[in-house]
């Protein structure tokens, strides 16, 4: 009986120990998925463009170009491309399962008669992984590639007088706060920001294990995740935020949260706006229940995104 007791406890921890490596594995290794349509098939001209970051990586992307003086970034979420998501690509790690078009937002600003500039992330989509073997920061390593950009655009003849927005989400939200901390002498022409939520990733860990499980279960898992990322990664899971950032923002910067969300806490983002030090507003995305239905809404209903634009451009 002893024995059949030891071999079950044993059994048991193996079975932890391993899933909570797997775990840890889907935050340091993003998906790479496809990107399987085109400004194009949006009816809009574009040119394929591509730029180096500082550290060599090369990142490719999209110019939708426009014949007003303003140019709107849109930077994109961990995990998915310049494109989104599509149903068609499945993995272990893939958190959600409908078609994401941040296409649509490029098309709505276009309408306005914004250019629109757009890229793959390293590790993600097209461009080039990261030297660091392809591991994510989660904003911590990706800022390079948002710094990369705006010297792509101060170095092109026809980008370099531009007025600068951007429209930023999830990670990419985290990346450009990250590098207008960093790289401020880059962003001299933004006039402001969309952040739609951005994330502390050891938040995001810990409720999306709520979520999946029952609290006593994330309870269990959730501090093994965290040594395992943290032994692993570069960065370390509690420092994957762009809390510590947020006070050097320069820019106008609108917070865009699904009210619903099960995979943060409100007060992860509450926090960011508060400790934003310029003019700043907040804005809840109602009626929805899924934090990837908040990705998808300036697609669907653009109003709010394309008034603070207005605003500040």
């Amino acid at each position: 009986m002893f024995t059949a007791i030891v071999g079950l406890l044993s059994a048991v921890i193996f079975v932890y120990v391993v899933v909570s490596y797997l775990l840890s594995r889907t935050v340091i290794y993003l998906d790479r998925q496809p990107v399987p349509k085109t400004p194009k098939d949006y009816g809009m001209d574009f040119q394929n463009i591509e730029f180096k970051a500082a550290d060599g990586v090369n990142i490719k992307g999209w110019l939708i170009p426009a014949k007003s003086n303003k140019l709107i970034v849109i930077t994109h979420v961990g995990g998915l491309t310049k494109y989104g998501s599509t149903k068609q690509f499945s993995s272990f790690s893939k958190l959600y399962n409908e078609e994401v078009e941040f296409l649509k937002v490029a098309r709505h600003l276009h309408n306005e008669g914004h250019g629109v500039l757009m890229f793959d992330f390293r590790n993600h989509g097209e461009s080039d992984p990261s030297p660091n073997g392809g591991k994510a920061g989660i904003g911590l390593e990706e800022w390079q590639d948002v710094a990369a950009a705006m010297n792509y655009i101060q170095g092109n003849e026809d980008l370099k007088d531009k007025e600068v927005g951007f429209v930023s989400f999830c990670m990419g939200a985290n990346s450009t706060i990250i590098a207008m901390s960093k790289h401020p002498d880059s962003f001299g022409k933004v006039k402001c920001l969309v952040a739609v939520q951005p994330i502390s990733m050891q938040v995001f860990v810990r409720s999306y294990l709520r979520s999946r499980m029952t609290r006593f279960g994330a309870m269990l898992l959730f501090p093994l995740i965290k040594l395992f990322v943290n032994l692993q990664s570069k960065y370390r899971l509690q420092d994957m935020s762009p809390s510590k950032f947020v006070r050097d923002l320069k820019v106008p910067t609108l917070y865009v949260q699904t009210r619903n969300d099960p995979w943060t806490e409100p007060s992860d983002i509450r926090g960011f706006y508060e400790n934003t030090p310029t003019e700043k507003e907040f804005f809840w995305i109602e009626g929805k229940t899924h934090r990837f239905q908040g990705y998808q809404y300036f697609g669907e209903h653009p109003e709010k995104m394309l008034e603070w634009l207005k605003r500040w451009m």
